[in-house]
């Protein structure tokens, strides 16, 4: 019966042509490339990651990292080289700074899809492509200049090199696998060696292939990942004897392990990040789940011939979740590894889809709501936007989801045409990711230090010394090309400020008053916090406020 058909019938992409997949091609460098550098860094990682290779530029020194003139070793240093190439060619501007995130976020979106097309079928590939490119979290992660989206990328390599060379056995994806993880060790450290190591690992003890994984022993490989990874380690662990115990203890296991960080989140705390992240598709990946049709269903596949290409999507994405939930430091950008399996399974889902699955659109349709409720309470009781700026600039996010669901819900009950509901989708989320940039712009308007910068680089002399107030803002230094001195305030400069690169520029309360005093020059940055006990501690009638916002002032000498 016509009713019982399902979508695979319809829902055909095997006459795609080129001038389609061109067409998506141009559409998501469009929305990847052209709005990142129309909105100010977002503190506080947007401004630590675009000074660390600024500094790189200007010291002339491309093996300790440094932030606000301390060594930094939180983090490898692979992104902050590719940033500072990017800064030197295109200037020390935001566009140069989100540029790898950015084409990092395109190759994952390559990546995706032609791996769902090398597993199933074009038109998996296709929506695939379509449904991690449009993806909500995937793009504004893209669009930020923080390590995740790149160690993101280094992953979903590996793991699409490595599927490759399981169906092959040839010996050039295997050693793609191993750059792979040397660069992503390089991005973000270990974890780039355990969680793919892991997934292959399960991978060939579940199919029963530890012929494979003997396989995957390379020596050459080997070498390809040591010539890759160990110059560097061995150069910053000679110029830096403490950089070992602080990246790979530090960093890695009590950084995993404890809270040291303080950024402890309960374990089910990737569930929403995963349903927010996936969106506008979420209502399809949900619905697999309940799906009570095993044929239809990607994780009923122990019959399934395609089976370990779905044991191998559903390891990827579990073990990664998994993983990262057991830790007691957790951040949103770490699930994004897991929305490329993700985008597979739900297009590969959405090619056995049947007609009596309505679920889906009711979903889809709760959570649009689900999110405009939050950005409006967002709005409201966060400094991120505020709610007149979110009704100015959010009008058209709420606008393209109130219209694309009312458009499918009459599409769906009027033409029961499955593949019309999925273009309309596909459509609507493309128009969606376009419609987070003024939301994007506002939030950032809100976590910026640029305008402070701006004023004091009106101010700023050869003699000038520019000094924040129990406080660091991450992009000062980025944007006047100037170290900060800091009064009663370490963060994450703590590890450097003890160094002699630390010595003179971080002040107690005699030290402070003394500098203040005694430099005419100095200009002090304050949060609004502070307002009132800055000025009682200084007591001084010179002591000005030049300029002031409702975060940050600016106190000079009159």
């Amino acid at each position: 019966m016509k009713s019982q058909q399902t979508s695979s019938q319809l829902f055909d992409f095997k006459n795609l042509d080129k001038t389609s997949i061109f067409t998506i091609a141009i559409i998501f460098i469009i929305l990847y490339l052209w709005h990142l550098g129309l909105y100010p860094l977002i503190n506080p990682d947007e401004g630590r990651y675009a000074e660390i290779p600024r500094e790189m530029l200007a010291n002339k020194n491309f093996i300790t990292p440094y932030l606000n003139g301390v060594e930094y070793f939180e983090k490898p240093i692979l992104q902050y080289w590719i940033t500072a190439f990017f800064m030197y060619i295109f200037g020390e501007n935001e566009f140069a700074v989100r540029l790898f995130p950015a084409l990092c976020a395109l190759g994952g979106i390559y990546l995706t899809g032609y791996l769902a097309t090398k597993m199933f079928n074009r038109q998996t590939g296709f929506l695939a492509s379509i449904i991690i490119g449009s993806s909500f979290l995937y793009l504004i992660i893209g669009s930020l200049n923080i390590l995740d989206m790149a160690i993101s990328f280094f992953i979903t390599l590996s793991m699409v090199s490595y599927y490759q060379f399981s169906t092959t056995l040839k010996s050039k994806y295997l050693y793609i696998f191993y750059a792979s993880m040397a660069f992503g060790t390089l991005t973000k450290g270990l974890i780039a060696i355990v969680l793919t190591i892991a997934i292959i690992f399960c991978y060939c003890l579940l199919t029963k292939n530890l012929k494979l994984l003997l396989k995957s022993i390379s020596l050459i490989g080997i070498l390809i990942f040591l010539v890759i990874c160990v110059p560097w380690f061995y150069l910053v662990c000679k110029d830096n004897p403490d950089f070992f115990y602080f990246f790979f203890i530090h960093e890695h296991f009590l950084r995993y392990l404890t809270k040291v960080h303080d950024r402890y989140q309960p374990f089910y705390f990737f569930i929403p990040c995963i349903i927010l992240g996936i969106f506008p598709w979420t209502g399809f990946f949900i619905s697999s789940l309940l799906s009570k049709s095993p044929k239809r269903t990607w994780y009923k596949f122990i019959t399934n011939p395609h089976r370990h290409k779905y044991i191998y999507l559903c390891l990827w994405f579990s073990i990664i979740f998994v993983f990262y939930s057991m830790s007691d430091s957790k951040l949103v950008p770490y699930i994004v590894p897991c929305l490329m399996p993700m985008a597979i399974l739900i297009s590969r889902h959405l090619n056995h889809i049947s007609y009596q699955t309505k679920i889906a659109l009711f979903i889809n349709a709760f959570i649009s709501l689900l999110i405009i409720v939050a950005l409006i309470v967002i709005a409201i009781k966060s400094d991120f936007i505020s709610l007149e700026e979110f009704i100015f600039s959010g009008s058209f996010i709420i606008l393209v989801l109130f219209i694309s669901n009312l458009i499918i819900f009459i599409s769906w009950y009027k033409y029961k045409n499955f593949s019309q509901i999925i273009a309309i989708y596909a459509i609507s989320a493309i128009l969606f990711s376009f419609s987070l940039q003024p939301i994007i712009t506002q939030v950032a308007q809100h976590r910026t230090g640029k305008e402070i910068a701006q004023v004091v680089n009106t101010l700023k002399t050869k003699d000038t010394l520019i000094i924040s107030y129990k406080d660091y803002l991450q992009d000062l230094p980025f944007y006047t090309k100037s170290r900060i001195a800091i009064y009663d305030y370490l963060g994450e400069l703590e590890f450097g400020s003890k160094h002699d690169s630390g010595q003179g520029w971080f002040f107690n309360k005699e030290e402070f008053l003394s500098t203040w005093q005694q430099n005419p020059h100095a200009i002090l940055v304050v949060p609004q916090k502070y307002k009132q006990e800055c000025l009682a501690e200084l007591n001084d009638e010179n002591a000005v406020i030049y300029f002031e916002t409702n975060k940050y002032l600016i106190i000079t000498h009159n």
